[in-house]
């Protein structure tokens, strides 16, 4: 989808003023004016975490919009104010890591010591510095002294919401018995973690730390290409415009290669442990399904469709098809199977397109499973337990043809005339001959 760009502030003033929402604010958009209004002020006070958020913004903490959390200052001003919450845990290491390295007979710390330090403590925070309305800022300040907690602890933003009272345009009533509830269920935790931070700091003021630096880094590398990117335009012309400059698929080889030499059968079955493990550490899919779920192409139960990757023992994905319904000449509703149904269904509709690209390059499907009828999959598949499937060449063969079919006479390609066209370059390739 191609963004205009506003072309100068006036402009940018009119969206706004038409109702448009650019996915930021201002002090001139329709809500923050209606602010100004409901509040009887003389105007509005906003900072920078204000107009970098839509207008349609809620506080992950106390759930409120932007017309909830502004309210009158004492100057009579809307105050319109949004803060960057973080965990001081790297404000601690830093502070002892002065005070170690100050209080050595020798001073070895370097300036890439100090940066191990910072870098590493990030690993010890709580929470990512998230952006808070200013009155649940200002709530963890307060429920901090009320509590007596540590002075180098502070509530992560699910924890303020758990201790505030909000109320329309005015500041928090606090909680004080959740928020000292809350201590006490951080307090061991938070212990071991001071004791991490001592151990970072002691490490970086001796200069036994393990951090090289590179430069450039790769960020570096591709920050740099991304400027260099947009200033000559080619991010107006593709969304990944480096594709621009390289084939890159430059051995294309045979399009039914994926299918010709199936993966090893997995001969090792998960353990429980390691399913709760899964379950616990990465269990998006995993815990999103009951124990009684089946593959509705394959038949493989949820356990069975286990598999190994490269990167951990085990994996469970569940991704959507939109497989074709040949009566209504479209993709049905999307249906729900395997990653291993999900990865034959793809490879079979890129092969389609692989093979019309190749006699017409206009040829677009977003899709590619949207080109595959369910019982066309399940025909060709032989599902196997943690591995993936056997594919029967022969038949796909036909379910790859059908593909291109409906590439030509489908909805796929708008244009009548552009469909013809299309009939005439693949007749060979489908029908051996004319396809009349």
């Amino acid at each position: 989808m191609s963004i205009e760009k506003f072309k100068s502030v006036e402009e940018l003033k009119q969206f706004f003023e038409e109702g448009g929402n650019p996915w930021f604010d201002a002090e001139f958009s329709p809500q923050t004016q209606s602010i100004v209004e409901a509040l009887d002020a003389k105007g509005a006070f906003l900072n920078k975490w204000w107009v970098r958020t839509a207008m349609d913004w809620k506080c992950p903490a106390c759930k409120r919009a932007k017309p909830q959390i502004a309210k009158l200052d004492n100057r009579r001003y809307a105050s319109c104010k949004l803060e960057e919450h973080h965990d001081h845990m790297k404000d601690t290491v830093r502070t002892l890591f002065e005070e170690i390295s100050s209080n050595r007979e020798v001073v070895v710390a370097t300036e890439l010591a100090k940066r191990f330090a910072i870098r590493t403590s990030f690993a010890i925070s709580a929470y990512d510095n998230t952006v808070i309305c200013a009155d649940c800022n200002k709530a963890d300040g307060i429920a901090k002294r009320m509590v007596k907690t540590h002075s180098d602890f502070s509530f992560s933003p699910a924890e303020i919401g758990r201790f505030v009272k909000p109320s329309d345009n005015r500041e928090h009533e606090i909680d004080a018995d959740i928020a000292k509830a809350i201590w006490n269920e951080n307090l061991e935790t938070f212990n071991k973690r001071m004791q991490l931070a001592k151990v970072i700091a002691e490490l970086a003021a001796s200069d036994s730390h393990w951090y090289q630096p590179s430069e450039p880094t790769a960020k570096q590398v591709n920050d740099s290409a991304n400027y260099k990117f947009n200033l000559r335009g080619l991010r107006d012309l593709h969304d990944d415009p480096e594709k621009l400059l390289y084939n890159t698929t430059p051995f294309k080889g045979n399009h039914s290669s994926w299918r010709l030499n199936p993966k090893p059968f997995t001969r090792t079955r998960p353990t429980d442990g390691q399913i709760a493990h899964l379950s616990n550490t990465r269990g998006r899919y995993w815990n999103r399904y009951d124990d009684s779920w089946q593959c509705p192409c394959c038949g493989r139960l949820k356990r069975e469709c286990l598999k190994p990757s490269k990167n951990n023992p085990w994996v469970f994905e569940v991704k959507a098809i939109l497989a074709h319904d040949s009566e209504h000449q479209s993709f049905a509703e999307e249906i729900k199977v395997c990653n291993e149904c999900f990865n034959a269904a793809n490879h079979l509709g890129q092969e389609a397109i692989k093979e019309a690209k190749e006699q017409d390059e206009t040829v677009d499907v977003y899709f590619p499973h949207s080109l595959i009828q369910l019982e066309e999959l399940k025909s060709v598949i032989t599902p196997r337990l943690h591995s993936s499937h056997i594919i029967d060449n022969d038949l796909a063969e036909n379910v790859v043809r059908n593909a291109i079919r409906r590439i030509i006479d489908e909805d796929y390609n708008q244009s009548p005339k552009h469909k013809m066209k299309l009939q005439e370059q693949f007749s060979t390739m489908l029908y051996g001959g004319s396809c009349e």
